[in-house]
């Protein structure tokens, strides 16, 4: 993560968003961390759909633009605010629960609508197992509010 002032940090992803949209500020936001994909996904009845995706192999990815909410790690972000595990597979909290499988690391947070209602989910993953800094935990919940006027 870079030293910087978090203000010029905060300034620079506002700034991001503004000039460039929303998915110049996932691959922002994904440069400041060792996932391979950061995502928004939106809430559709029982199925998660990704609005926006960033993978940094640049690789195109079907399976990444929807999956059904009981089989999505974004269901325990919806229910708590946030969620996080660095290794699904050996998670204890995750054992017997169903998950889609392909997910090993998974960080992400509720994403509201100007009524408060979850909208859907911010979140960060991988297929490998891997974690966030806390520190970063921390400016996301800073940030993300800023992508709620580009919520459709």
């Amino acid at each position: 993560m870079l030293d910087l002032d978090l203000s010029q940090q905060t300034e620079a992803v506002r700034s991001t968003l503004n000039t460039h949209g929303v998915s110049a500020a996932l691959a922002l936001l994904n440069d400041r961390t060792p996932y391979r994909f950061t995502a928004l996904y939106k809430l559709n009845g029982g199925e998660m759909r990704a609005v926006h995706a960033f993978d940094r192999t640049s690789e195109y990815r079907t399976w990444l633009t929807a999956v059904p909410l009981e089989r999505s790690f974004c269901q325990y972000a919806i229910e708590q605010g946030e969620f996080m595990t660095a290794h699904a597979s050996t998670d204890p909290r995750l054992r017997n629960k169903p998950h889609a499988g392909l997910i090993e690391s998974y960080y992400g947070r509720v994403l509201t609508g100007e009524d408060g209602r979850a909208w859907g989910t911010f979140i960060h993953f991988d297929l490998e197992p891997c974690s966030i800094d806390p520190r970063e935990t921390d400016f996301l919940r800073e940030v993300l509010p800023l992508f709620r006027p580009y919520l459709d």
